[in-house]
């Protein structure tokens, strides 16, 4: 990991770790995320005891048939036609059929973000629908019209 970071600063890595305590070394190490999976079969342990809905959800859901649905993280760059407009003007749902999550502003997240907020170079867009929804969704705001 180490190599790969002096070699590429950029990259984008990911680590596994043995425990928590590793998560934290491997993070100090150059990873951009470290995960352990013993803490991950926790949470999801909790998460069927607590909300199995919502866990079948996300089993069923997002991997079924030709109409899947994903959760995608679209970047707005600063070009797109979108830029200033509000999600209202955009009317996003119907033109595209996609619902938005939350956006990312600067590493905040806006959850179940308001009408009125304008779209800014650099946001990122949490956007759940099928691939060809979340297709119209890329075209949007890379030309300003929905195919």
């Amino acid at each position: 990991m180490l190599s790969a970071r002096v070699l590429s600063p950029d990259l984008h890595i990911v680590a596994r770790a043995t425990g928590e305590a590793g998560v934290t070394k491997l993070a100090r190490a150059g990873a951009n995320r470290a995960v352990s999976p013993y803490a991950i079969g926790g949470h999801r342990l909790a998460h069927l005891m607590l909300s199995p809905a919502v866990v079948d959800f996300f089993e069923t859901a997002l991997r079924r048939g030709n109409d899947t649905l994903a959760i995608e993280d679209l970047a707005m760059p600063a070009d797109s036609p979108c830029v200033g407009q509000t999600l209202d003007t955009l009317n996003i749902r119907r033109a595209t059929g996609v619902t938005v999550l939350a956006i990312l502003r600067d590493g905040n997240p806006m959850v179940s973000p308001p009408g009125d907020l304008a779209l800014a170079a650099g946001d990122h867009l949490l956007a759940l629908g099928t691939s060809d929804q979340l297709r119209r969704l890329e075209q949007l705001i890379g030309s300003g019209v929905a195919a």
